[in-house]
């Protein structure tokens, strides 16, 4: 299988590059900035052969056409790709919204995937199995009770959902399974050291989601743990 997973320099993003390797799967880890992301090459020197690092920053629609000619070069087909890279800036509400910044979020959270699935479409149409899966959050959720914080990280995510959802109709015509998932509350950088389960414990839980998804999952918020999650 070839998996492309973007923002794996670190967190979330860099344990599914170090468990879909340990299955002996190939894989294009996708970072903003490679010549800082010492641990993904870390990770990559024990998996060579296996493991191509490759600069693509989603929110910059250079990066991510350079990024396709870099990885149809060594590849004819995707299996998977997984929208990882996201941004939270700040715990922004009422009084704190600053137009620069909510407009960064969006670019990277909401548009720069999107973007990336239209890209690599047609790598992943050549894969044998092709899923597409965009990294969402339950902040993204309207039916989930939320505080007065987040306000652009919640509509960042609620907009990447409603684009997937859209995407999902067009791809499942193709083939391809295209989803959403909520990592859960991971002690991670953004998540912090006080969250519920660590990187491990998501990222396994994902990966048996992902490995049990058929064409009628299409279209479908799915939490890490596959339990379906509120629109």
């Amino acid at each position: 299988m070839g998996a492309l997973i973007t923002g794996a320099n670190r967190g979330i993003g860099l344990e599914l590059t170090r468990q879909l390797l340990r299955r002996g799967e190939r894989v294009f880890a996708a970072c903003r900035n490679p010549a800082a992301a010492t641990k993904l090459h870390y990770l990559s020197a024990e998996y060579e052969g296996l493991s191509s690092i490759v600069q693509l920053d989603v929110s910059d629609p250079a990066s991510i056409d350079a990024s396709f000619e870099i990885v149809k070069g060594l590849t004819d087909a995707l299996d998977l790709l997984i929208n990882n890279a996201g941004i939270q800036l700040s715990d922004d509400h009422l009084g704190t919204l600053e137009m620069d910044e909510m407009l960064r979020t969006f670019a990277v959270n909401s548009v720069g995937p999107l973007l990336v699935c239209q890209r690599y479409l047609g790598l992943l149409q050549a894969g044998a199995s092709p899923r597409i899966v965009n990294i969402s959050s339950r902040r993204g959720s309207l039916a989930w009770y939320q505080d007065r914080r987040f306000y652009t990280y919640s509509a960042s995510k609620a907009a990447l959902n409603m684009m997937t959802k859209r995407l999902a109709v067009e791809t499942k015509a193709m083939g391809i399974i295209a989803v959403v998932m909520h990592p859960g509350w991971v002690m991670t950088d953004m998540g912090g050291p006080g969250a519920q389960i660590t990187a491990d414990e998501s990222v396994s839980g994902m990966l048996r989601v992902i490995d049990r998804l058929t064409i009628e999952d299409a279209g479908r918020f799915l939490g890490w743990d596959g339990k379906e999650m509120p629109w």
